[in-house]
């Protein structure tokens, strides 16, 4: 193997890699958010939770992705570690998709023409959706040049005595996932690893006996990224990420198990070995050693569902064992409703409309909070913190769903003029409250990780200016919260005729004059710093609206 064999096979890990990350990347920005609105509604049992793990990661091609949202979402209370647990095991079965794709080694030799066209799309097209698209096929083809350089450069390998020498040492099931195990820790990817089993095998150099255990390994190896994402949060997000460990764990033991029986009846064969066999023939109808691998990486994770699954005492039994390993430090609760009590709808109006005003109450402190933040978000370009206020905004838009459907309830029943007033307004008031959290989340926010990216900022005076700003329209929160807390018309008023207008054209004209001037940095972040004061101006607005509907709580409209 020369040296120029050993540069292509790095090359080709390297573009490999990155066809994957360029694929997780843009597929996850084109379901965008709701992958995390679909993980919160469909993980309620334990078959829903697999089935949402499956899905989620064939989407994002990451079982370390699925499980590091996960994390976050225990760690911000949305969602508990029972549940997780479910998702998590069917994030490892989905993350085994990507092999089946590989081990179709015609579509490598296409690579050249999905990466053109892939590449030219990006720049033709406007929309940012088509884009996301254009690179998920640039990955894709990526993906396939990566696998068929390795593909080449591994070639002379099946000729190399030292490298033959080591295979057969790797054939030991324990060696195999030793190595399997240290390479995925080093390249982060399960499915990079299977990748470079499959490209061997594509070139004569590896076999199944000695391509299989390397795969066990790798399952184990892939779930550093979980551990690393966990570690500043709360205890119930690190057993999330501990989790993952120790179903990897229990995967690669009942495989390893399976490796190390033979049977007779079967020539001595290794069992797993076998039934790796018998599954691609039955199911593909093929003996392609290339797809046989890709089967044996999928059936790691699909023999433990079965088993644990299948008899349920063996799931609560593992769920016993890791909980007495990682036991729970308090009581978990899953983030929701407080006072909501639907009994309470038919038996006193009054009461159950007091209780969704403390409801919309909890929900505009949340709102408060995550505006406060806002600022800093800006100032110190910390994604942990962006990551934050938009997993406040979920919180938000959980509660905003209960409180819409207990109003709707509510104001089914025969009501007075009073209770009629206030079921109609706290309803305004709570849907104003919940797009003030969208426009943090998906407007600023959304800024915010920009900037980051692009590593922008905002110029010393405009920063100032929106700092300013900032504060104006918190402290308008502030007064509009306390308002509706009494059902005060006088702030409610004051909030209309005093603190309405922001002065919005002022900031702007500041920073167009700073542009005249040829402010450098000015002229980077012109069009976040124009967005920014647009979406406090939004925001503004909102909280008008609601003053405008505390007044009309006992008053005529205004």
């Amino acid at each position: 193997m020369s040296m120029w064999d050993v540069f292509c096979l790095i090359g080709g890990l390297a573009i490999f890699l990155y066809g994957i990350i360029a694929m997780n990347k843009n597929l996850t920005a084109i379901a965008g958010e709701k992958m995390k609105s679909v993980m919160l509604t469909l993980t309620k049992s334990r078959p829903r939770g697999y089935a949402t793990g499956v899905g989620i990661t064939m989407i994002n091609q990451s079982s370390s992705a699925t499980t590091v949202l996960e994390v976050a979402l225990v760690s911000a209370g949305l969602m508990t570690f029972y549940q997780s647990i479910a998702v998590t095991m069917g994030a490892e079965l989905g993350s085994t998709f990507l092999p089946h794709i590989m081990a179709f080694p015609k579509i490598s030799k296409f690579a050249p023409i999905i990466i053109g066209i892939g590449f030219f799309a990006s720049l033709i097209l406007k929309k940012q959706r088509s884009i996301n698209i254009a690179l998920v096929f640039l990955g894709f083809g990526l993906l396939f040049l990566g696998l068929d350089m390795m593909s080449g450069s591994v070639d002379p390998l099946k000729h190399y005595p030292p490298f033959l020498d080591f295979m057969t040492k790797i054939e030991a099931p324990i060696l195999g996932i030793l190595f399997g195990l240290m390479f995925t820790l080093v390249v982060q990817s399960a499915g990079a690893t299977c990748g470079l089993t499959i490209a061997m095998a594509m070139s004569g150099a590896i076999t199944l006996e000695q391509a299989l255990p390397i795969n066990i390994g790798a399952s184990i190896g892939t779930v550093l990224t979980a551990l690393l994402a966990s570690l500043a949060l709360t205890w119930d997000a690190k057993r999330t990420a501990f989790w993952h460990v120790f179903s990897q764990l229990i995967g690669a033991v009942i495989v390893f198990a399976l490796l190390l029986i033979r049977f007779d009846a079967i020539g001595g064969e290794r069992l797993y070995i076998w039934l790796t066999k018998w599954v691609t023939a039955v199911v593909f109808r093929t003996d392609d050693l290339a797809r046989q691998i890709a089967v044996g990486f999928t059936l790691i994770p699909l023999i433990k569902c079965i088993l644990l699954f299948g008899i349920p005492k063996l799931l609560d039994g593992a769920i016993a064992v890791f909980e007495k390993m990682f036991c729970p430090r308090e009581t978990e609760k899953p983030f929701g409703v407080t006072y909501l009590q639907e009994q309470l709808v038919d038996s006193n109006v009054d009461i159950a409309l007091e209780m969704a005003k403390k409801e919309i109450l909890i929900s505009a402190d949340l709102v408060k909070n995550m505006l406060e933040k806002v600022d800093m978000a800006f100032k110190s370009k910390d994604i942990k913190l962006v990551n934050e206020i938009r997993a406040a905004d979920l919180k938000v838009d959980i509660l905003h769903k209960a409180i819409i459907i207990f109003l709707a309830k509510v104001a089914g029943k025969e009501l007075g003029e009073g209770e009629a007033k206030k079921s109609m307004n706290y309803l305004y008031i709570e849907n104003e409250l919940e797009s003030i959290g969208d426009v943090i989340d998906k407007e600023l926010m959304a800024i915010a990780k920009k900037m980051i990216d692009l590593d922008l900022s905002f110029s010393e005076q405009g920063s100032y200016e929106l700092t300013e700003l900032h504060g104006r329209v918190r402290d308008n929160v502030s007064r509009m919260i306390e308002a509706f807390t009494e059902e005060d018309i006088g702030r409610a008023r004051k909030i209309i005729s005093v603190y309405a207008d922001i002065e919005e054209k002022k900031y702007q004209l500041s920073h167009i004059d700073r542009l005249n001037q040829g402010v450098r940095v000015s002229l980077d972040s012109s069009s976040a710093h124009l967005d920014v004061i647009s979406s406090y101006a939004r925001i503004n607005d909102h909280i008008v609206a609601i003053a405008k509907r505390i007044i009309w709580l006992t008053k005529e409209r205004v």
